[in-house]
Parts: structure tokens; C-alpha cells; sequence
């Protein structure tokens, strides 16, 4: 049995729900309520100690760190293969799924940090020192007292959206010499980026757009074609399908 404990089609918590789709495996799909904070919950902190998601089972083996994760399924199960076989195109792969996890990724979680903070209320030291309280992970202890205080910092919003600016010409540019992220083929590298930014379209496009990022557009228009990417956004229950289908209805898809 398959076993995959996430949230959303979003982000990190969507990347196996995207894979797995992607490679026509079956699994059971146990939903954590990230808005109930259930991934701090007793429950799933005896499964996964950090509190975070992805969890997934394969085996009785108990697998987190979502992009690890990704070439673990790949190796291990039946289905298209995700991975280039060509030395320098994984490397070219593995470059993408980094600069994304490092880089670009926490530049947009920085942005929807922010926006969470303005739409929640205002909240005193000790509310707050008790809602965080279970979170086993200091910096991310550190993060949500920042958003729940409406104290993110100036300085890191703007250094957030010089990161989003070059990551969006860097795509363009790797979208120039192949049509994936990786060469000519869907890969892993495209699942990371895709899984984040399958609506910048909508929430970017100033920056975004045929004119400016037409091949970009055109790799978002691949992505969102495809059966698993559909499937796996099908699985959403909340605002996702709502930011999908914006996004699709401005690609034309």
C-alpha cells in the first residue's frame, strides 16, 4: 500500500499528488487540514516529527522531504519514468528542482506569508506563543510568529520579488533551448515548478505574459494540458481548483 499524507495540490504538499498521477500509480490519499493545523497534531507528529508535509508510506518505510521523495517514487515504482537518462539532462533536472527549493519557491511562500498575515486578526503575544507552541521546528516557529504578529518585514518582500523576477527570466531563457525544464521530456524539474507556479499567470501578469514570456506561457500551457497534472488539481478541496481554473480559462487550456 501507497499511503501519501498532504494537503492541497499546492506547493510543496502537492508534488507526490502530481507525480503519482503522472505515473499512473494508485495510493490512498490521507488529507491534512494545513488551515486546522492538523500536520502539528499529535497524530502526525508520531508519523513525521517535524510537522510538515508530504508524508508519504511505500513499503513500511516512512518518507518526508518532499523533492527527495520525488526520485525515491520514481525509482521505486512502476510508470513513465520522470528522469532523464542522459547524464547532463539530470543534472539539468536536479539544478531546477534546487534553484526551486531554495530559491524561487520560498520567494512565493514569502509573498502568500504576507498575505495571510493582512487577512488574519490582530492577535495579542500570548495568543499567538500559543498557537505556535506545537510547532517542532524553531524557524518555522519564527516564521509564523512573524506572520501572525503582521510583522514580515519590508526588506524581505522586496528582496522576495527580485528573486520571482529573475526566476521568471531564468525560465524563459531554459524554455528557449528545450521544451521541459529538463529537455525535451516532462520531468521531475517540471513537477516541482509546476505544483508552485501553475497560476502565476494570474497572480504576475505584468510580468508573465505573451508578449513578455511566451515561451513560458507556452510550457504552461503543456503543463496544464496534460492528464496527470489535471487529475492531480482535481484532488483539491479548497481554493486551488478556483486559482486552476482562472488560470486555465486566461491560457485558453
Amino acid at each position: 500500500m501507497l499511503e501519501v499524507y498532504t494537503w492541497e495540490p499546492n506547493a510543496n504538499s502537492g508534488k507526490p499528488l502530481l507525480m503519482l498521477k503522472e505515473k499512473g500509480v494508485e495510493f490512498a490519499y490521507h488529507y491534512i487540514d494545513l488551515g486546522r493545523r492538523e500536520q502539528h497534531s499529535r497524530a502526525y507528529l508520531e508519523l513525521n516529527p517535524n510537522g510538515t508535509v508530504p508524508t508519504v508510506i511505500h513499503d513500511g518505510r516512512v518518507l518526508t522531504e518532499s523533492s527527495p521523495t520525488l526520485e525515491y517514487l520514481d525509482a521505486a515504482l512502476e510508470g513513465p519514468a520522470l528522469r532523464p537518462r542522459d547524464p547532463y539532462l539530470l543534472w539539468r533536472m536536479r539544478w531546477w528542482i534546487r534553484f526551486l527549493d531554495r530559491h524561487f519557491c520560498p520567494a512565493l511562500a514569502m509573498f502568500g506569508g504576507a498575505g495571510a498575515s493582512r487577512a488574519m486578526p490582530v492577535q495579542d503575544a500570548e495568543t499567538i506563543e500559543r498557537q505556535v507552541k506545537d510547532i517542532p521546528i524553531p524557524e518555522r516557529r519564527r516564521v509564523w510568529r512573524l506572520i501572525m504578529a503582521k510583522q514580515v518585514p519590508e526588506a524581505a518582500l522586496e528582496e522576495s520579488s527580485r528573486r520571482i523576477g529573475a526566476g521568471i527570466r531564468l525560465f524563459e531563457q531554459a524554455l528557449a533551448e528545450h521544451p521541459y525544464l529538463a529537455g525535451s521530456e516532462f520531468s521531475l524539474a517540471d513537477i516541482v515548478a509546476m505544483i508552485t507556479v501553475y497560476a502565476m499567470p494570474v497572480i504576475r501578469p505584468e510580468e508573465v505574459n505573451d508578449r513578455k514570456t511566451p515561451r513560458y506561457m507556452d510550457w504552461f500551457r503543456r503543463c496544464h494540458a496534460r492528464p496527470g497534472t489535471r487529475a492531480a488539481f482535481a484532488l483539491g478541496r479548497g481554493w486551488v481548483g478556483g486559482r486552476v481554473a482562472e488560470a486555465r480559462k486566461l491560457l485558453g487550456v
